[in-house]
C-alpha cells in the first residue's frame, strides 16, 4: 500500500540517488483507519470531483472575472500600480516591481483599459488553480486535488483576485515554488529544486512576504529524517543561491537608494510594545481570513492543521507536511504581529492556495465518531461551494450593478467614476491654461488621475506634490515645470497653503460621480508663481 519514492530519477528512469523521499500514499486510497468512505475511492470518483468539472469551474470563474474586470473601474491601489507600469523599474518604494510588469504585459496584450490592467491577474489565477490541482494529486489523490481547486476558485478571495496588486504575483510564485518541490518529491529530477529556487526569487519580485517561504521550506526539510537525506543533494544547496541571483536586481535597486523599499516595508514589521487592542486585532485577522476563504473552509483548514500537529508522523497525513510547514512561519509571524498592530487580511493571501489544500484534505479524511460531528462535517463539506458562490455573486453584482446602493462597507465605490473625474479635471486644466496637474490628496488619487490620463492619451503630467519618494520611477519634470501654472487638486473645502504660491485662483469643485451618486468632491485651484519654499519642498 505504500511505496518508497526516490529523490530523483534520470530521464531514462533508473534511480540516480539513494536519498529517500517521504513515503506517500499510492494514488489508490490506502485506508486502514477507515477514514474515507468507498464513494471517495479513486476507482469510483464522484462526478463533481472529476477533472472536467474542475476545468469547467476554473474556466467559468476566469470568464466571470474577465467580464467584471472589463466593466469595473480601477481600485485606488490598482491606479497607483498602473501608473508604475508606464515607467518600469527594478523597484518601487512600496513593493517590488512584479505587479507593474504584469500590468504592462496585460496592457501590451489588450490595450490601455481596465481589462488590459487586470488580465494577467485572471490568467495567473488559472495557473495557480492548475498548480494547486497538481500539488494535490502528488501529495494526496485526485479527489483532494479536485476539491481543493474547486473550493479555492469558489472563495471570495479568489473572486476578488481580479483586482491586481502585489499579492497577485506573490500568490502565483509562492504556489509555483511549492509545485516545483512537490514535483521533486514525486521522484523526478533534482533540477526541480533549482526551479523552485528561481520561482521563489520571482516571488520576491512580487512581495517581500514570500521570504517566509525560506524558513517554511527549511522546517519541511529538517523535521523529517527522510527529508534530511536531501541535504546530500547539491541542487538543494544551490537553490537559495538561485533565489538570490533572481532577486539581485531588486537588491541592487534598493542598495542604490539607501535600502528605501526594504526600510519602508520593514517599518511595518518592527513594532514595539503590545497593542492595547491586540484582542480586536487578532479577532479581525481571524475573521478576515474566514470571510475571504468562506467560513466553512476556514474551519476545515484549522482542523487539518490540528490533525497534522497531533500526529505529524502518521503516514496517512504525510502529504500535509509540505503545505502545513511552509505556511507556519508566515502564520506565526502575522499572529504575533496582531499583538502589536493591525494585520490586513490580504497579507496572508500567498498562503491561501495551500491552506485550501489542507482544508480539502480535512473535509475528505476527517470522520468523527460522534454522529453529531459527522453530520456537521457532511453539511459543511456540502455547504462550502454554495456559500462561496453566493458571496461571489453578491460582490460581483455590487461591482457591476450596485443593487444594494451605497453602503458603509462597500469598497466597490472606490472603483467608480475615475474616468469621468479625470476628464472633468483635464477640461478645467485646459480651460485655465494649466501645464500640469498637482495633487496633494494621496497616492491613490494621483495614480488614478495619472492612469486614466494615460488611458486617454492625455500628455499632461500628473504629480503628487508630497511623498516624492514614491515617484522616483518617474522621469523628472522639466526643470522649470514647478514654475508653470498648475491645476492644484485638493480635498473639498481645502486651500493651497498661501506660503507656497503667490498666485492662487479658485476654480470651483469637481465631483467623482457614478450615475446620480457622488462619491467624493475635490477643490480645484490654478496656482502659479511658486515660492522658493515650495520649490525646495515639493515632492518631499
Amino acid at each position: 500500500m505504500w511505496r518508497q519514492r526516490p529523490a530523483y530519477k534520470a530521464k531514462t528512469g533508473p534511480v540516480q540517488s539513494q536519498c529517500a523521499v517521504d513515503r506517500l500514499p499510492e494514488r489508490t486510497i490506502a485506508n486502514p483507519m477507515n477514514t474515507l468512505p468507498d464513494r471517495f475511492a479513486q476507482d469510483d470518483q464522484p462526478i463533481w470531483l472529476r477533472l472536467p468539472v474542475v476545468i469547467g469551474v476554473v474556466l467559468a470563474m476566469a470568464v466571470a472575472k474577465l467580464i467584471v474586470s472589463a466593466r469595473t473601474g480601477l481600485a485606488l491601489d490598482e491606479g497607483y500600480y498602473t501608473f508604475w507600469s508606464f515607467a518600469l523599474a527594478p523597484g518601487y518604494l512600496d513593493h517590488p516591481p512584479a505587479v507593474a510588469a504584469m500590468i504592462a504585459l496585460g496592457r501590451t496584450l489588450l490595450g490601455n483599459s481596465e481589462l488590459g490592467v487586470r488580465v494577467m491577474a485572471v490568467l495567473s489565477g488559472v495557473v495557480v488553480s492548475g498548480a494547486l490541482y497538481r500539488i494535490g494529486t502528488i501529495l494526496f489523490d485526485r479527489n483532494t486535488a479536485a476539491l481543493a481547486a474547486i473550493w479555492y476558485n469558489l472563495t471570495l478571495a479568489f473572486g476578488l483576485g481580479l483586482i491586481i496588486t502585489p499579492d497577485t504575483p506573490s500568490i502565483l510564485f509562492w504556489t509555483m515554488t511549492i509545485w516545483a518541490v512537490a514535483e521533486f518529491m514525486d521522484g523526478r529530477s533534482a533540477a526541480w529544486l533549482l526551479l523552485a529556487g528561481a520561482l521563489a526569487g520571482l516571488g520576491l519580485w512580487g512581495k517581500y512576504t514570500v521570504a517566509f517561504l525560506a524558513p517554511g521550506l527549511l522546517l519541511f526539510v529538517l523535521l523529517s529524517a527522510e527529508r534530511r537525506e536531501w541535504l546530500r543533494l547539491w541542487q538543494l544547496w544551490l537553490a537559495p543561491v538561485v533565489t538570490l541571483m533572481v532577486f539581485l536586481p531588486v537588491i541592487l535597486w534598493n542598495a542604490a537608494r539607501d535600502w528605501a523599499s526594504f526600510r519602508f516595508q520593514g517599518s511595518r514589521t518592527v513594532v514595539a510594545g503590545i497593542d492595547p487592542n491586540w484582542a480586536y486585532n487578532l479577532w479581525e485577522l481571524l475573521a478576515g481570513q474566514a470571510i475571504f476563504m468562506v467560513p466553512v473552509l476556514a474551519v476545515f483548514v484549522g482542523l487539518g492543521m490540528a490533525l497534522f500537529m497531533r500526529r505529524p508522523g502518521d503516514r496517512q497525513r504525510a502529504g500535509l507536511a509540505l503545505p502545513v510547514l511552509t505556511s507556519l512561519p508566515a502564520l506565526a509571524y502575522f499572529i504575533f504581529h496582531a499583538f502589536h498592530a493591525r494585520v490586513e487580511a490580504n497579507w496572508l493571501q500567498p498562503l491561501w492556495p495551500m491552506l485550501t489544500l489542507i482544508g480539502a484534505w480535512a473535509a475528505l479524511n476527517w470522520r468523527p465518531a460522534q454522529p453529531q460531528l459527522a453530520l456537521l462535517q457532511t453539511i459543511g463539506r456540502k455547504a462550502q461551494a454554495p456559500l462561496g458562490i453566493i458571496m461571489i455573486v453578491v460582490v460581483f453584482s455590487q461591482m457591476l450593478f450596485q443593487p444594494f446602493g451605497a453602503i458603509g462597507l462597500d469598497r466597490t465605490q472606490e472603483t467608480r467614476g475615475w474616468a469621468g473625474l479625470h476628464a472633468a479635471i483635464a477640461a478645467k486644466a485646459s480651460q485655465a491654461g494649466a501645464r500640469w496637474i498637482a495633487v496633494d490628496h494621496g497616492y491613490g488619487v494621483t495614480g488614478q488621475l495619472a492612469s486614466y490620463g494615460l488611458f486617454a492619451n492625455d500628455p499632461m503630467p500628473v504629480r503628487q506634490v508630497t511623498e516624492g519618494a514614491r515617484y522616483q520611477f518617474l522621469p523628472p519634470l522639466d526643470p522649470g515645470a514647478l514654475g508653470w501654472p498648475a491645476l492644484y487638486v485638493m480635498s473639498a473645502n481645502s486651500t493651497p497653503p498661501a506660503e507656497n504660491f503667490k498666485q492662487i485662483v479658485p476654480l470651483g469643485a469637481v465631483q467623482r460621480n457614478h450615475g446620480h451618486e457622488t462619491m467624493e468632491s475635490y477643490a480645484l485651484y490654478l496656482v502659479s508663481d511658486p515660492t522658493d519654499a515650495f520649490i525646495a519642498t515639493a515632492g518631499k
